[in-house]
């Protein structure tokens, strides 16, 4: 999946799947943590200037 990062900006990736907004974390593993006691927490990304990345999860499904 391609990402565009902006610079100076700060991108949160979603590392558990769960988000609705695959790539983009949107805090979905708050409740999961604390239902099954896991420690997800989003990946930020800031970049020094303009850029494209590639970026996948083997936690994200084939279908999003």
């Amino acid at each position: 999946m391609k990402v565009k990062l902006v610079a100076n900006k700060k991108c949160s990736i979603c590392p558990c799947g769960l988000s609705k907004k695959l790539p983009f974390c949107d805090n979905s593993h708050r409740e999961h943590n604390e239902k099954y006691g896991t420690n997800y927490k989003s990946i930020k990304i800031i970049s020094s200037n303009n850029t494209e990345i590639d970026i996948n999860s083997s936690t994200w499904s084939k279908n999003d």
